[in-house]
């Protein structure tokens, strides 16, 4: 396939070697692209969507770093765009997501109410609602904020619950419930929110999904 030697031609390129599996020549690409997009004048929607599609990348070539640097960027080209909400919304939940795995908690907690902020007028999957959720619940049990946490993981099952293949994401949820229960001494709770979590991954694996 040939290739227009612009940003657009690069940009479809990168797609291109992206869709192959190919993530070195797709992050060339996409570099090319934001070079040329740059000289070629304002460009924020294509800017914005080549630096979310590098951040992908480098999100599974497990270089988070650099994933969180593309989501800034794109965030920055999001922020000037009419009608970018649902972007916007995904770029916020997957840097904060980011950000509570490098400990970045004021950051990442910041990040994600602005991607339920944009949730309020953007249409979104409700997976995304409770990823979002799930996340912030991490942030409070961690900054010992804990009845913050267990509202944040109760939202998050309550928009699992929506999705009919999520029975080992409200397993997940329901053991760090149970977790977060046992280290302030609830045990009752504690034990039945584990008791849901064990109900749930067996769903799971009768489901044919992994446990």
């Amino acid at each position: 396939m040939s290739y227009a030697d612009d940003g657009n031609g690069y940009f479809t390129r990168a797609l291109d070697a992206e869709d192959r599996g190919d993530h070195v020549l797709a992050e060339t690409a996409y570099r090319q692209a934001i070079e040329l997009f740059h000289e070629s004048g304002p460009a924020d929607k294509e800017l914005a969507a080549c630096h979310y599609n590098l951040g992908h990348i480098y999100v599974v070539m497990d270089r988070t770093s650099k994933a969180v640097a593309e989501y800034r960027s794109a965030l920055e080209h999001f922020a000037r765009l009419e009608g970018s909400g649902k972007h916007k919304a995904r770029a916020h939940l997957i840097l904060g997501s980011l950000l509570v795995e490098t400990r970045e908690l004021p950051a990442a907690e910041s990040h994600l109410l602005d991607a339920l902020g944009q949730y309020l007028d953007a249409p979104h999957d409700p997976r995304d609602q409770a990823d979002c959720y799930m996340n912030l619940a991490r942030v409070y049990r961690e900054t010992r904020r804990s009845a913050q946490a267990v509202t944040a993981y109760n939202r998050a099952v309550d928009f699992y619950e929506e999705d009919p293949d999520s029975f080992r994401d409200r397993s997940d949820c329901f053991t760090e419930l149970g977790a977060l229960y046992e280290s302030t001494g609830r045990l009752d709770e504690s034990a039945a929110a584990f008791a849901e979590a064990a109900r749930l991954r067996r769903a799971a694996e009768q489901q044919g999904g992994p446990a």
